[in-house]
């Protein structure tokens, strides 16, 4: 099961902000019940059907007691290894379609990164990136590191990461990152010029720090497009004069993307559909956090971390 770095962090802090008590009451409300990241062996499956364009679940021939439940992307049964939104527990019940079967051949550790990976894809599709674009990524914490694998898949000429921690950026360089620029040590506009000629085509915003967003403006070209991803806990402030005289596109990505089950001749990339693919992506090696180390421990040992 893995731990998110920003929602539940947030939960533990109590930084979760306000606005999202109508979208995740289940994290306002008592009993907090935290955790998405879930890899696990089906032990029961529910009523046998298929779930329709609309989400309804329509009965079919293996009634209640069936051992398999089927979906618009593929059916499980018990005994499958599947990656789900769940929560930490030994035993979660969770929708067949936030859920997705796992390959032998990949680890449970590498799969936990596939939800986080449905949340890139969704954000790369928001970002409109065109072929042969510059993208910028601030943030490469899990999430922008996947964004910034995502973006060179789907036609970036150039992706270029920003992040305050020179690890976090070796680790960018080494899995594909063109450039990298610590914020710190540089000046931001100025370095991205330097090794692009022009300003970024695209910016997402990863990392939800105070003042990113003003800094994501300054990086994005005149009629650029600006990607909020990073949860802001706090107001956003940013200078108007930047986003109205650059005629700037700024957009919000939210997690896992559109709810599985709307029709796909209008929402073609639901959260289920993406979530199976970044498995894909992962079980054939064009996704990977290898580089990443991961720090383990036995659910006794949670106060101590």
């Amino acid at each position: 099961s893995g731990v998110s770095a920003g929602t539940e962090m947030m939960l533990y802090r109590g930084t979760y902000p306000n606005f999202t008590e109508k979208k995740w009451p289940q994290w306002r409300e008592y009993p907090v019940m935290p955790g998405y990241e879930l890899v696990g062996t089906v032990v029961a499956v529910g009523p046998g059907g298929v779930q329709d364009a609309g989400g309804r679940t329509q009965r079919d021939s293996l009634g209640p007691a069936s051992s398999i439940v089927k979906t618009d992307i593929g059916e499980f049964k018990v005994g499958d290894r599947v990656i789900c939104l769940g929560e930490h527990a030994e035993y979660a019940l969770v929708p067949a379609v936030l859920a997705a079967k796992i390959p032998d051949h990949v680890s449970s550790e590498e799969a936990t990164l596939a939800v986080l990976a449905t949340t890139a894809i969704h954000c790369v599709h928001r970002a409109e990136i065109r072929y042969g674009d510059t993208v910028a990524v601030i943030g490469c914490g899990v999430l922008g590191y996947l964004v910034m694998q995502h973006a060179k898949r789907n036609g970036a000429r150039r992706v270029i990461v920003l992040d305050m921690n020179d690890e976090r950026l070796a680790v960018a360089k080494e899995t594909g990152a063109d450039a990298v620029i610590n914020p710190g040590k540089v000046n931001v506009v100025e370095a991205l010029k330097s090794a692009n000629g022009i300003l970024a085509d695209v910016v997402v915003e990863a990392s939800g720090f105070p003042g990113t967003t003003q800094q994501a403006m300054e990086l994005a070209r005149d009629r650029g497009r600006v990607v909020i991803l990073g949860w802001h806990t706090e107001g956003m402030r940013f200078d108007f004069g930047e986003f109205y005289f650059h005629e700037l596109t700024v957009v919000a990505s939210q997690a896992i993307g559109p709810e599985a089950g709307l029709p796909y001749s209008y929402v073609r990339w639901t959260s289920d559909q993406s979530l199976k693919w970044a498995v894909e992506l992962i079980a054939d090696g064009k996704l990977t956090g290898k580089y990443f180390k991961p720090t383990r421990f036995h659910f006794s040992e949670i106060e101590k971390v």
